[in-house]
Protein backbone atom coordinates (compact mmCIF):
# COMPACT_ATOMS: atom_id res chain seq x y z
CA UNK A 1 0.00 0.00 0.00
CA UNK A 2 2.85 2.35 0.81
CA UNK A 3 4.25 1.97 -2.70
CA UNK A 4 0.94 2.92 -4.28
CA UNK A 5 0.75 6.12 -2.27
CA UNK A 6 4.17 7.38 -3.32
CA UNK A 7 4.21 9.84 -6.23
CA UNK A 8 6.99 10.34 -8.75
CA UNK A 9 8.32 13.34 -6.81
CA UNK A 10 8.67 11.28 -3.64
CA UNK A 11 5.60 12.67 -1.88
CA UNK A 12 2.48 10.82 -0.93
CA UNK A 13 -0.64 10.96 -3.11
CA UNK A 14 -2.91 11.54 -0.13
CA UNK A 15 -1.00 14.74 0.74
CA UNK A 16 -1.87 16.22 -2.65
CA UNK A 17 -5.63 15.90 -2.03
CA UNK A 18 -7.46 19.04 -0.95
CA UNK A 19 -10.83 18.03 0.56
CA UNK A 20 -12.12 21.60 0.07
CA UNK A 21 -11.32 21.64 -3.67
CA UNK A 22 -14.63 22.03 -5.62
CA UNK A 23 -13.43 19.72 -8.40
CA UNK A 24 -12.50 17.03 -5.88
CA UNK A 25 -15.87 17.37 -4.14
CA UNK A 26 -17.69 17.18 -7.49
CA UNK A 27 -15.75 14.09 -8.53
CA UNK A 28 -16.24 12.45 -5.15
CA UNK A 29 -20.00 12.97 -5.25
CA UNK A 30 -20.46 11.47 -8.72
CA UNK A 31 -22.20 8.11 -8.93
CA UNK A 32 -20.25 5.09 -10.30
CA UNK A 33 -22.50 5.04 -13.37
CA UNK A 34 -21.63 8.64 -14.25
CA UNK A 35 -17.92 7.97 -13.69
CA UNK A 36 -18.05 4.99 -16.07
CA UNK A 37 -19.82 7.10 -18.70
CA UNK A 38 -17.15 9.78 -18.44
CA UNK A 39 -14.36 7.21 -18.84
CA UNK A 40 -16.13 5.72 -21.88
CA UNK A 41 -16.41 9.16 -23.45
CA UNK A 42 -12.68 9.68 -22.94
CA UNK A 43 -11.92 6.34 -24.61
CA UNK A 44 -14.11 7.23 -27.57
CA UNK A 45 -12.30 10.52 -27.95
CA UNK A 46 -8.95 8.73 -28.10
CA UNK A 47 -10.24 6.21 -30.66
CA UNK A 48 -11.73 8.97 -32.79
CA UNK A 49 -8.47 10.87 -32.61
CA UNK A 50 -6.57 7.82 -33.91
CA UNK A 51 -9.01 7.11 -36.72
CA UNK A 52 -8.96 10.70 -37.96
CA UNK A 53 -5.20 11.14 -37.66
CA UNK A 54 -3.00 11.50 -40.72
CA UNK A 55 -0.52 8.92 -39.44
CA UNK A 56 -3.20 6.21 -39.26
CA UNK A 57 -4.42 7.04 -42.76
CA UNK A 58 -0.91 6.84 -44.21
CA UNK A 59 -0.25 3.52 -42.45
CA UNK A 60 -3.53 2.08 -43.73
CA UNK A 61 -2.87 3.16 -47.32
CA UNK A 62 0.65 1.71 -47.15
CA UNK A 63 -0.61 -1.71 -46.00
CA UNK A 64 -3.22 -1.95 -48.75
CA UNK A 65 -0.98 -0.73 -51.57
CA UNK A 66 1.90 -2.95 -50.44
CA UNK A 67 -0.27 -6.06 -50.42
CA UNK A 68 -1.81 -5.29 -53.80
CA UNK A 69 1.59 -4.86 -55.48
CA UNK A 70 3.77 -7.37 -53.62
CA UNK A 71 1.57 -9.72 -51.61
CA UNK A 72 1.68 -13.36 -52.81
CA UNK A 73 -1.68 -14.07 -51.19
CA UNK A 74 -5.11 -12.64 -52.08
CA UNK A 75 -4.46 -8.97 -51.46
CA UNK A 76 -7.84 -8.09 -50.04
CA UNK A 77 -7.75 -10.89 -47.46
CA UNK A 78 -4.28 -10.13 -46.13
CA UNK A 79 -4.98 -6.40 -46.10
CA UNK A 80 -8.17 -6.86 -44.12
CA UNK A 81 -6.40 -9.21 -41.72
CA UNK A 82 -3.65 -6.69 -41.04
CA UNK A 83 -6.21 -3.91 -40.65
CA UNK A 84 -8.07 -5.98 -38.06
CA UNK A 85 -4.83 -6.66 -36.19
CA UNK A 86 -3.98 -2.96 -36.27
CA UNK A 87 -7.44 -1.94 -35.08
CA UNK A 88 -7.95 -4.82 -32.63
CA UNK A 89 -4.60 -6.01 -31.25
CA UNK A 90 -6.31 -8.74 -29.24
CA UNK A 91 -7.45 -10.39 -32.50
CA UNK A 92 -3.97 -11.70 -33.20
CA UNK A 93 -4.13 -13.77 -30.02
CA UNK A 94 -7.51 -15.25 -30.99
CA UNK A 95 -6.20 -17.60 -33.67
CA UNK A 96 -6.62 -20.88 -31.81
CA UNK A 97 -9.31 -21.94 -34.25
CA UNK A 98 -7.26 -21.19 -37.32
CA UNK A 99 -4.96 -24.20 -37.34
CA UNK A 100 -5.12 -27.42 -39.30
CA UNK A 101 -6.79 -29.31 -36.46
CA UNK A 102 -9.59 -26.83 -35.97
CA UNK A 103 -13.09 -26.34 -37.31
CA UNK A 104 -13.61 -22.74 -38.28
CA UNK A 105 -16.93 -21.00 -38.62
CA UNK A 106 -19.60 -19.01 -36.85
CA UNK A 107 -22.37 -20.04 -34.60
CA UNK A 108 -22.72 -23.36 -32.87
CA UNK A 109 -23.44 -25.57 -35.84
CA UNK A 110 -21.60 -28.82 -36.34
CA UNK A 111 -21.58 -32.11 -38.13
CA UNK A 112 -20.52 -35.52 -36.90
CA UNK A 113 -17.38 -36.81 -38.54
CA UNK A 114 -15.42 -40.05 -38.45
CA UNK A 115 -15.08 -42.01 -35.24
CA UNK A 116 -17.70 -39.93 -33.51
CA UNK A 117 -15.76 -36.69 -33.73
CA UNK A 118 -17.95 -33.62 -33.79
CA UNK A 119 -17.02 -30.97 -36.31
CA UNK A 120 -18.10 -27.84 -34.53
CA UNK A 121 -17.90 -24.31 -35.79
CA UNK A 122 -15.60 -22.00 -33.89
CA UNK A 123 -15.92 -18.28 -33.26
CA UNK A 124 -13.00 -16.90 -35.28
CA UNK A 125 -13.55 -15.67 -38.83
CA UNK A 126 -12.46 -17.98 -41.63
CA UNK A 127 -10.76 -17.33 -44.96
CA UNK A 128 -13.51 -17.46 -47.59
CA UNK A 129 -13.20 -20.25 -50.14
CA UNK A 130 -14.66 -18.28 -53.04
CA UNK A 131 -12.11 -15.45 -53.25
CA UNK A 132 -12.35 -14.85 -57.02
CA UNK A 133 -14.05 -11.51 -57.55
CA UNK A 134 -15.10 -9.30 -60.43
CA UNK A 135 -12.77 -9.10 -63.41
CA UNK A 136 -10.50 -11.83 -62.01
CA UNK A 137 -13.01 -14.45 -63.19
CA UNK A 138 -12.55 -13.40 -66.84
CA UNK A 139 -9.16 -15.11 -67.01
CA UNK A 140 -10.56 -18.59 -66.37
CA UNK A 141 -12.04 -21.11 -68.78
CA UNK A 142 -15.77 -21.75 -68.90
CA UNK A 143 -16.94 -23.25 -65.63
CA UNK A 144 -13.43 -23.15 -64.14
CA UNK A 145 -14.34 -20.61 -61.47
CA UNK A 146 -17.09 -22.81 -60.05
CA UNK A 147 -14.87 -25.88 -60.30
CA UNK A 148 -12.15 -24.08 -58.35
CA UNK A 149 -14.65 -23.16 -55.63
CA UNK A 150 -15.88 -26.75 -55.45
CA UNK A 151 -12.38 -28.26 -55.25
CA UNK A 152 -11.21 -25.72 -52.66
CA UNK A 153 -14.33 -26.49 -50.60
CA UNK A 154 -13.43 -30.17 -50.83
CA UNK A 155 -9.98 -29.43 -49.39
CA UNK A 156 -11.60 -27.61 -46.47
CA UNK A 157 -14.07 -30.46 -45.97
CA UNK A 158 -11.29 -33.06 -45.81
CA UNK A 159 -9.50 -30.90 -43.26
CA UNK A 160 -12.65 -30.51 -41.16
CA UNK A 161 -13.05 -34.29 -41.02
CA UNK A 162 -9.46 -34.59 -39.79
CA UNK A 163 -8.24 -36.49 -42.86
CA UNK A 164 -5.58 -34.00 -43.94
CA UNK A 165 -1.89 -34.75 -43.47
CA UNK A 166 -0.25 -31.39 -42.98
CA UNK A 167 0.81 -30.00 -46.35
CA UNK A 168 0.81 -33.50 -47.85
CA UNK A 169 -1.93 -35.47 -49.61
CA UNK A 170 -3.56 -33.99 -52.67
CA UNK A 171 -6.81 -33.59 -54.58
CA UNK A 172 -6.99 -32.87 -58.29
CA UNK A 173 -9.80 -32.01 -60.68
CA UNK A 174 -9.68 -32.05 -64.46
CA UNK A 175 -10.85 -28.84 -66.12
CA UNK A 176 -12.73 -30.69 -68.87
CA UNK A 177 -12.34 -33.68 -71.16
CA UNK A 178 -11.14 -31.57 -74.08
CA UNK A 179 -8.19 -30.04 -72.22
CA UNK A 180 -5.52 -32.18 -70.57
CA UNK A 181 -5.23 -29.81 -67.62
CA UNK A 182 -6.14 -30.25 -63.99
CA UNK A 183 -6.22 -28.24 -60.77
CA UNK A 184 -4.10 -29.18 -57.78
CA UNK A 185 -3.10 -27.60 -54.47
CA UNK A 186 0.08 -25.52 -54.04
CA UNK A 187 2.63 -27.60 -52.15
CA UNK A 188 3.16 -25.77 -48.86
CA UNK A 189 -0.37 -24.67 -48.01
CA UNK A 190 -2.40 -26.38 -45.33
CA UNK A 191 -5.80 -27.63 -46.41
CA UNK A 192 -7.37 -24.93 -44.24
CA UNK A 193 -5.56 -22.28 -46.31
CA UNK A 194 -6.58 -23.45 -49.78
CA UNK A 195 -8.86 -21.07 -51.67
CA UNK A 196 -10.31 -21.04 -55.17
CA UNK A 197 -7.70 -18.64 -56.51
CA UNK A 198 -4.73 -20.43 -54.92
CA UNK A 199 -5.13 -23.67 -56.89
CA UNK A 200 -2.53 -24.39 -59.58
CA UNK A 201 -3.43 -25.41 -63.12
CA UNK A 202 -0.98 -27.87 -64.69
CA UNK A 203 -1.06 -30.04 -67.80
CA UNK A 204 -0.22 -33.73 -68.15
CA UNK A 205 3.35 -32.86 -69.12
CA UNK A 206 3.99 -31.06 -65.82
CA UNK A 207 3.89 -27.49 -67.14
CA UNK A 208 2.29 -24.89 -64.89
CA UNK A 209 -0.42 -23.11 -66.88
CA UNK A 210 -1.68 -20.95 -64.02
CA UNK A 211 0.31 -20.54 -60.80
CA UNK A 212 -2.69 -19.22 -58.88
CA UNK A 213 -2.40 -16.56 -56.21
CA UNK A 214 0.67 -18.02 -54.47
CA UNK A 215 4.36 -18.36 -55.31
CA UNK A 216 4.41 -22.08 -54.40
CA UNK A 217 4.91 -24.99 -56.75
CA UNK A 218 3.34 -28.46 -56.74
CA UNK A 219 4.23 -31.83 -55.27
CA UNK A 220 6.03 -34.07 -57.79
CA UNK A 221 4.61 -37.23 -56.24
CA UNK A 222 1.15 -35.74 -56.60
CA UNK A 223 1.80 -34.97 -60.25
CA UNK A 224 3.02 -38.49 -61.03
CA UNK A 225 -0.02 -40.09 -59.41
CA UNK A 226 -2.73 -37.74 -60.64
CA UNK A 227 -1.37 -37.25 -64.16
CA UNK A 228 -1.24 -41.02 -64.63
CA UNK A 229 -4.88 -41.44 -63.57
CA UNK A 230 -6.19 -38.48 -65.60
CA UNK A 231 -4.32 -39.72 -68.69
CA UNK A 232 -5.63 -43.28 -68.35
CA UNK A 233 -9.23 -42.37 -67.48
CA UNK A 234 -10.27 -39.16 -69.31
CA UNK A 235 -13.84 -39.46 -67.97
CA UNK A 236 -12.58 -39.16 -64.40
CA UNK A 237 -13.02 -35.56 -63.23
CA UNK A 238 -11.72 -35.69 -59.66
CA UNK A 239 -9.08 -37.75 -57.83
CA UNK A 240 -8.71 -37.71 -54.03
CA UNK A 241 -5.60 -39.17 -52.40
CA UNK A 242 -5.66 -39.81 -48.64
CA UNK A 243 -3.60 -41.85 -46.24
CA UNK A 244 -5.31 -41.66 -42.89
CA UNK A 245 -4.13 -44.08 -40.22
CA UNK A 246 -6.91 -46.64 -40.80
CA UNK A 247 -6.43 -46.43 -44.57
CA UNK A 248 -2.67 -46.94 -44.28
CA UNK A 249 -3.29 -49.90 -41.97
CA UNK A 250 -5.70 -51.56 -44.41
CA UNK A 251 -3.36 -50.90 -47.33
CA UNK A 252 -0.68 -52.90 -45.50
CA UNK A 253 -2.96 -55.94 -44.95
CA UNK A 254 -2.57 -58.88 -47.32
CA UNK A 255 -6.35 -59.31 -47.42
CA UNK A 256 -6.89 -55.71 -48.56
CA UNK A 257 -10.25 -54.05 -47.99
CA UNK A 258 -12.77 -56.69 -46.95
CA UNK A 259 -16.54 -56.28 -47.53
CA UNK A 260 -17.22 -56.27 -43.81
CA UNK A 261 -19.64 -53.37 -43.81
CA UNK A 262 -22.06 -51.61 -46.08
CA UNK A 263 -19.63 -48.79 -46.84
CA UNK A 264 -17.02 -51.27 -48.13
CA UNK A 265 -19.59 -52.95 -50.38
CA UNK A 266 -20.65 -49.59 -51.84
CA UNK A 267 -17.07 -49.01 -53.03
CA UNK A 268 -17.38 -51.92 -55.48
CA UNK A 269 -14.32 -53.34 -57.24
CA UNK A 270 -11.08 -52.39 -55.48
CA UNK A 271 -7.75 -52.06 -57.32
CA UNK A 272 -4.30 -52.39 -55.72
CA UNK A 273 -0.89 -50.96 -56.57
CA UNK A 274 2.24 -52.35 -54.92
CA UNK A 275 4.47 -49.92 -53.06
CA UNK A 276 7.62 -48.98 -54.96
CA UNK A 277 8.76 -46.04 -52.88
CA UNK A 278 7.80 -42.39 -53.03
CA UNK A 279 6.11 -41.59 -56.34
CA UNK A 280 8.82 -39.54 -58.01
CA UNK A 281 9.70 -41.83 -60.93
CA UNK A 282 7.87 -41.23 -64.20
CA UNK A 283 8.27 -44.91 -65.10
CA UNK A 284 5.80 -45.85 -62.36
CA UNK A 285 2.96 -44.05 -64.13
CA UNK A 286 2.51 -46.94 -66.56
CA UNK A 287 2.24 -49.44 -63.72
CA UNK A 288 -0.34 -47.24 -61.93
CA UNK A 289 -2.49 -47.12 -65.05
CA UNK A 290 -2.36 -50.90 -65.51
CA UNK A 291 -3.24 -51.61 -61.87
CA UNK A 292 -6.11 -49.13 -61.88
CA UNK A 293 -7.98 -50.72 -64.77
CA UNK A 294 -11.13 -49.31 -66.31
CA UNK A 295 -13.85 -49.99 -63.73
CA UNK A 296 -12.45 -49.30 -60.26
CA UNK A 297 -13.29 -46.10 -58.41
CA UNK A 298 -11.02 -46.94 -55.48
CA UNK A 299 -7.40 -48.06 -55.63
CA UNK A 300 -5.26 -48.85 -52.60
CA UNK A 301 -1.60 -47.94 -52.73
CA UNK A 302 0.03 -50.71 -50.71
CA UNK A 303 1.68 -49.54 -47.47
CA UNK A 304 0.61 -46.00 -48.30
CA UNK A 305 -3.08 -45.11 -48.59
CA UNK A 306 -5.72 -44.97 -51.32
CA UNK A 307 -7.12 -42.87 -54.14
CA UNK A 308 -10.83 -42.32 -54.80
CA UNK A 309 -12.05 -41.43 -58.29
CA UNK A 310 -15.24 -39.90 -59.61
CA UNK A 311 -16.73 -38.45 -62.76
CA UNK A 312 -17.71 -35.51 -60.56
CA UNK A 313 -16.20 -33.96 -57.45
CA UNK A 314 -19.23 -35.16 -55.49
CA UNK A 315 -18.80 -38.75 -56.67
CA UNK A 316 -15.11 -38.76 -55.72
CA UNK A 317 -16.07 -37.50 -52.26
CA UNK A 318 -18.72 -40.24 -52.09
CA UNK A 319 -16.15 -43.00 -52.60
CA UNK A 320 -13.52 -41.35 -50.40
CA UNK A 321 -15.98 -41.04 -47.52
CA UNK A 322 -17.19 -44.63 -47.78
CA UNK A 323 -13.65 -45.97 -48.12
CA UNK A 324 -12.48 -44.11 -45.03
CA UNK A 325 -15.42 -45.40 -42.97
CA UNK A 326 -14.83 -48.93 -44.27
CA UNK A 327 -11.17 -48.78 -43.23
CA UNK A 328 -12.12 -47.59 -39.75
CA UNK A 329 -14.56 -50.47 -39.43
CA UNK A 330 -12.10 -53.09 -40.66
CA UNK A 331 -9.31 -51.97 -38.32
CA UNK A 332 -11.67 -52.44 -35.38
CA UNK A 333 -13.21 -55.67 -36.63
CA UNK A 334 -9.99 -57.57 -37.38
CA UNK A 335 -8.98 -57.19 -33.74
CA UNK A 336 -11.40 -60.04 -33.08
CA UNK A 337 -9.63 -62.20 -35.65
CA UNK A 338 -10.43 -62.79 -39.31
CA UNK A 339 -11.92 -66.20 -38.45
CA UNK A 340 -14.64 -64.42 -36.44
CA UNK A 341 -15.60 -61.99 -39.19
CA UNK A 342 -18.69 -62.60 -41.34
CA UNK A 343 -18.30 -61.96 -45.07
CA UNK A 344 -21.58 -61.58 -47.05
CA UNK A 345 -22.09 -63.48 -50.28
CA UNK A 346 -21.00 -62.10 -53.66
CA UNK A 347 -24.63 -61.66 -54.65
CA UNK A 348 -25.34 -59.45 -51.64
CA UNK A 349 -22.15 -57.44 -52.18
CA UNK A 350 -23.04 -56.79 -55.83
CA UNK A 351 -26.59 -55.83 -54.87
CA UNK A 352 -25.41 -53.31 -52.27
CA UNK A 353 -22.98 -51.77 -54.75
CA UNK A 354 -25.65 -51.31 -57.40
CA UNK A 355 -28.00 -49.60 -54.96
CA UNK A 356 -25.32 -47.49 -53.25
CA UNK A 357 -23.88 -46.10 -56.46
CA UNK A 358 -27.14 -44.30 -57.20
CA UNK A 359 -27.88 -40.74 -56.16
CA UNK A 360 -29.00 -40.24 -52.59
CA UNK A 361 -27.46 -43.58 -51.67
CA UNK A 362 -30.21 -45.31 -53.63
CA UNK A 363 -32.71 -44.65 -50.85
CA UNK A 364 -33.94 -41.16 -51.71
CA UNK A 365 -37.66 -40.83 -52.43
CA UNK A 366 -38.41 -37.46 -54.10
CA UNK A 367 -41.00 -35.39 -52.30
CA UNK A 368 -42.23 -31.84 -51.87
CA UNK A 369 -41.66 -30.94 -55.51
CA UNK A 370 -38.11 -32.32 -55.62
CA UNK A 371 -37.88 -33.83 -59.10
CA UNK A 372 -34.09 -33.63 -59.32
CA UNK A 373 -32.26 -36.74 -60.39
CA UNK A 374 -29.28 -36.80 -58.07
CA UNK A 375 -25.95 -38.28 -59.10
CA UNK A 376 -23.76 -40.25 -56.67
CA UNK A 377 -22.68 -38.10 -53.74
CA UNK A 378 -24.47 -34.92 -54.84
CA UNK A 379 -27.21 -34.90 -52.22
CA UNK A 380 -24.73 -35.55 -49.40
CA UNK A 381 -22.14 -33.08 -50.69
CA UNK A 382 -24.73 -30.34 -51.12
CA UNK A 383 -25.84 -30.77 -47.51
CA UNK A 384 -22.23 -30.35 -46.34
CA UNK A 385 -21.84 -27.24 -48.49
CA UNK A 386 -24.93 -25.74 -46.85
CA UNK A 387 -23.40 -26.38 -43.47
CA UNK A 388 -20.10 -24.77 -44.49
CA UNK A 389 -21.86 -21.73 -45.95
CA UNK A 390 -23.84 -21.44 -42.74
CA UNK A 391 -20.55 -21.33 -40.84
CA UNK A 392 -19.19 -18.50 -42.97
CA UNK A 393 -16.90 -20.36 -45.38
CA UNK A 394 -18.57 -18.81 -48.46
CA UNK A 395 -17.91 -21.84 -50.63
CA UNK A 396 -19.34 -20.40 -53.86
CA UNK A 397 -21.04 -23.74 -54.45
CA UNK A 398 -23.86 -23.70 -57.02
CA UNK A 399 -26.77 -25.56 -55.44
CA UNK A 400 -29.04 -27.74 -57.52
CA UNK A 401 -31.66 -27.44 -54.80
CA UNK A 402 -31.06 -24.03 -53.16
CA UNK A 403 -34.35 -24.08 -51.20
CA UNK A 404 -34.87 -26.96 -48.80
CA UNK A 405 -37.53 -25.34 -46.62
CA UNK A 406 -40.76 -23.76 -47.83
CA UNK A 407 -43.52 -21.96 -45.95
CA UNK A 408 -46.64 -24.05 -45.62
CA UNK A 409 -49.56 -22.23 -47.28
CA UNK A 410 -52.79 -22.01 -45.34
CA UNK A 411 -56.24 -21.94 -46.81
CA UNK A 412 -58.73 -19.30 -45.75
CA UNK A 413 -57.75 -16.79 -43.08
CA UNK A 414 -53.95 -16.82 -43.36
CA UNK A 415 -53.54 -13.99 -40.86
CA UNK A 416 -55.24 -15.97 -38.08
CA UNK A 417 -53.10 -18.32 -36.03
CA UNK A 418 -54.26 -21.91 -36.17
CA UNK A 419 -54.82 -23.22 -32.62
CA UNK A 420 -53.41 -26.59 -31.65
CA UNK A 421 -55.73 -29.50 -32.15
CA UNK A 422 -54.57 -31.21 -28.97
CA UNK A 423 -52.69 -30.38 -25.81
CA UNK A 424 -50.71 -32.42 -23.34
CA UNK A 425 -52.05 -30.30 -20.44
CA UNK A 426 -54.82 -31.95 -18.40
CA UNK A 427 -57.49 -30.24 -16.34
CA UNK A 428 -58.76 -33.42 -14.66
CA UNK A 429 -56.47 -35.52 -12.49
CA UNK A 430 -57.05 -38.95 -10.97
CA UNK A 431 -55.42 -40.15 -7.78
CA UNK A 432 -54.37 -43.70 -6.87
CA UNK A 433 -57.82 -44.50 -5.45
CA UNK A 434 -59.62 -43.47 -8.63
CA UNK A 435 -60.95 -40.16 -7.30
CA UNK A 436 -61.04 -37.41 -9.89
CA UNK A 437 -60.36 -33.77 -9.03
CA UNK A 438 -59.69 -30.53 -10.84
CA UNK A 439 -56.20 -29.20 -11.32
CA UNK A 440 -55.23 -26.09 -9.27
CA UNK A 441 -55.09 -24.04 -12.46
CA UNK A 442 -58.63 -25.01 -13.43
CA UNK A 443 -59.86 -24.23 -9.94
CA UNK A 444 -58.29 -20.79 -10.05
CA UNK A 445 -59.75 -20.04 -13.48
CA UNK A 446 -63.21 -21.25 -12.50
CA UNK A 447 -63.12 -19.37 -9.21
CA UNK A 448 -62.21 -16.13 -10.90
CA UNK A 449 -64.96 -16.52 -13.48
CA UNK A 450 -67.48 -17.40 -10.75
CA UNK A 451 -66.49 -14.34 -8.75
CA UNK A 452 -66.98 -12.06 -11.74
CA UNK A 453 -70.45 -13.50 -12.33
CA UNK A 454 -71.54 -13.08 -8.70
CA UNK A 455 -70.05 -9.63 -8.27
CA UNK A 456 -73.26 -7.75 -9.09
CA UNK A 457 -75.60 -10.41 -7.77
CA UNK A 458 -74.29 -9.87 -4.25
CA UNK A 459 -75.11 -6.13 -4.27
CA UNK A 460 -78.24 -5.00 -2.22
CA UNK A 461 -81.49 -4.57 -4.11
CA UNK A 462 -82.84 -1.73 -1.79
CA UNK A 463 -81.23 1.54 -0.74
CA UNK A 464 -81.81 3.87 2.27
CA UNK A 465 -81.62 7.62 2.48
CA UNK A 466 -79.76 8.86 5.56
CA UNK A 467 -79.56 12.49 6.71
CA UNK A 468 -76.39 13.55 8.45
CA UNK A 469 -75.21 16.91 9.75
CA UNK A 470 -72.09 18.70 8.63
CA UNK A 471 -69.26 19.00 11.10
CA UNK A 472 -66.80 21.82 11.68
CA UNK A 473 -69.17 24.67 10.89
CA UNK A 474 -71.11 26.96 13.27
CA UNK A 475 -74.34 26.40 11.36
CA UNK A 476 -74.34 22.73 10.28
CA UNK A 477 -76.59 21.71 7.47
CA UNK A 478 -78.21 18.37 6.90
CA UNK A 479 -76.93 16.32 3.96
CA UNK A 480 -78.84 13.39 2.51
CA UNK A 481 -76.81 10.32 1.43
CA UNK A 482 -77.90 7.03 -0.07
CA UNK A 483 -76.75 3.80 1.59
Amino acid sequence: MADTEVQANGGRFIDSINPEDPEYIKEHQRSPVVKEDVREMERRKRVNLILTSQAFREELEYIISNQITQGPHPASLIALQQISELMLPQARFNQSTGGPLSSLGRGGAGVVGVAGKTLSAGSAPVIPVADIRGADAAGYAKGEKFLRCKVASLYRLVDLYGWSHGIYNHISARINQEQEQFLINPFGLLYSEVTASSLLKVNLQGDVIDSGSTVLGFNKAAFVLHSAIHAARPTIRCVIHLHTKPAAAVSAMKCGLLPLCQEAMICGEIAYHDYQGILVEDEERQQIQEDLGHNSNVMFLRNHGFVALGETVEEAWHYAWNTTIACETQVRAVAAGLENVIIPSDEVISKVHEVGRQGGGGVNIPGGGDGIKWRPGQLEFEALMRWMDGCGYRTGYVYRQPVVRVERLRKGFEDVEVPPSASSFRYIYEDEEGNKYDSPLKQAIDGRAHGENNKWLNSPSTYQKVEIEETGTPNPKKITKVK
